[in-house]
């Protein structure tokens, strides 16, 4: 069983611009299959918090939904799916163009055999056992600074990363939005974790005091030096 704790809280720039958190997570976590979702609406798309919000509900309910056994990998692809197809539904419905509602998007599924981790975008993802961490299919470098792949773009499921290890190999995972690049990544140019952050994240996340509101104050009180949004979720196997 894992336990999960996590919030989304906005950037000191969006808060000097009178705009809303545009980045969302979720999490559903049951004895035998615990998901997680984190995703960051593109700012400047004029429904992007909306793209994210329905991009983290559609995931989480597609990995409920899911195979319980077969291939993780396929299982991911159709989670991405069901929440692109989520979205343009949404468009539709609203007489919107499909890009409006760009966001990206990770999500992990965690069972008794396997840890899985999808990505489409520069979302973040750390899987950790016995004090070791590692970035897990970190996002390819872009020409441009703020560059990236979004769950609403024309060959978004061309652009899925995907990950799968052996649940023994991870006791925890973690999953954030770029907005927390500079403070949890100690190499950005090889997207390698800083080990101490996560060190310290994990041994809080299994003690009492751990909830979800720690983790909004912390990011709320946290110098992220972007400016952007931060999102952290954390699960630790009990």
């Amino acid at each position: 069983m894992w336990k999960v704790i996590g919030a989304s809280v906005a950037g000191t720039s969006h808060q000097a611009a009178g705009r809303q958190c545009e980045d969302v997570c979720g999490w559903r976590a049951a004895p035998e299959v615990t998901c997680l979702a984190v995703a960051d609406g593109a700012g400047s798309r004029p429904m992007s918090r909306c793209g994210a919000a329905l991009a983290v509900e559609s995931a989480l309910l597609a990995c409920a939904d899911g195979p319980r056994a077969g291939d993780p990998a396929a299982w991911l692809r159709l989670v991405f799916g069901a929440a692109r197809e989520q979205i343009t539904a949404r468009a539709l419905a609203d007489g919107n163009e499909v890009d409006d509602y760009a966001t990206t998007l990770a999500v992990a599924i965690l069972t008794r055999a396997a840890v899985a981790v999808g990505q489409i975008g520069d979302t973040i993802a750390v899987a950790g056992r016995a004090g070791s961490y590692q970035t897990v299919a970190p996002a390819p470098r872009a020409e441009y600074v703020n560059e990236t792949a979004f769950l609403t773009g024309p060959d978004a499921l061309g652009e899925l990363r995907i990950d799968v290890t052996a649940a023994a190999q991870a006791d925890t995972v973690f999953l954030a939005t770029d907005g927390l690049r500079f403070k949890i990544l100690d190499d950005l140019a090889t997207a390698a974790p800083f080990a101490p952050f996560f060190e310290d994240l994990a041994t809080f996340a299994r003690s009492s005091q751990a909830s979800d509101d720690a983790v909004r104050a912390f990011l709320a009180g946290l110098d992220d030096q972007s400016g952007d949004d931060k999102t952290l979720v954390a699960a630790v196997r009990d």
